[in-house]
């Protein structure tokens, strides 16, 4: 194992929240010439929707405009929400995945990033993790060709570990305990959602209580916000 991949697991292992794991792996891609690291998923919330939890190295509006589902559609994003395949691209007005949306790649230079990589980790049909890299200087394929395997390595051990500390938990839910919290992340009352499981509302509130407890939530929606984060409800 080299160097660089036991630098990487012992930062992993010593991350306790997901802006650490990113804070860890900065360090270790800085090497291979990247400047940055983000993070997305996307949460269920409510549960008839998509809500898109982003994380990065670098507070910016690229990070607030990608939390707000600014990006959902932008090419990376896209290819990431489809395939676990790795993605990468450069910096030059000539880059494939850039041609056919010019603003965006205006906007993208705005910030001062000019190539990457992105992979993706498909955790069910409707729910995927991405993890991608930015470099600040201009990138040539052939650097990114040079460092495939090892960016390949870090992206999977890195959306694993995400995916370790987002969901770490011992809390179990019983089957109608989550029914109840999806519906109610939808935006249904405790009466509508009685009427739609055929339940009195004592029992849906009883079910309620139970999550709420379960998961130290202070009310229903902070319920269901918690049991997504915790990968309870996919």
């Amino acid at each position: 194992m080299n160097n660089w991949q036991i630098d990487l697991f012992t930062g992993l292992d010593t991350s306790t929240n997901m802006q650490d794991v990113l804070d860890a792996t900065l360090k270790i891609v800085k090497p291979f010439g990247f400047d940055y690291v983000g993070w997305r998923t996307e949460l269920p919330l409510p549960m008839s929707a998509k809500k898109t939890l982003a994380l990065n190295t670098a507070e910016d509006h690229a990070l607030e405009k990608t939390a707000n589902g600014g990006y959902d559609d932008a090419p990376v994003p896209t290819h990431c929400s489809r395939s676990m395949d790795p993605i990468s691209w450069l910096g030059t007005t000539e880059d494939w995945l850039f041609k056919a949306i010019p603003d965006t790649m205006e906007e993208y230079y705005s910030w001062g990033r000019f190539g990457g990589w992105a992979q993706s980790l498909v955790e069910s049909k409707s729910i995927y993790s991405m993890f991608w890299v930015d470099t600040s200087n201009p990138i040539q394929k052939a650097d990114i060709d040079n460092i495939y395997y090892e960016m390949q390595w870090i992206s999977t051990a890195v959306l694993s570990r995400m995916n370790q500390v987002r969901t770490k938990s011992n809390i179990t839910l019983s089957l109608r305990e989550k029914e109840i919290l999806r519906w109610t992340g939808d935006g249904k009352t405790a009466d509508q959602i009685s009427q739609i499981l055929s339940l009195s509302q004592s029992t849906v509130n009883f079910h309620l209580r139970n999550a709420m407890t379960k998961l130290d939530a202070p009310n229903k929606t902070a319920a269901v916000v918690r049991a997504i984060y915790l990968g309870l409800l996919h």
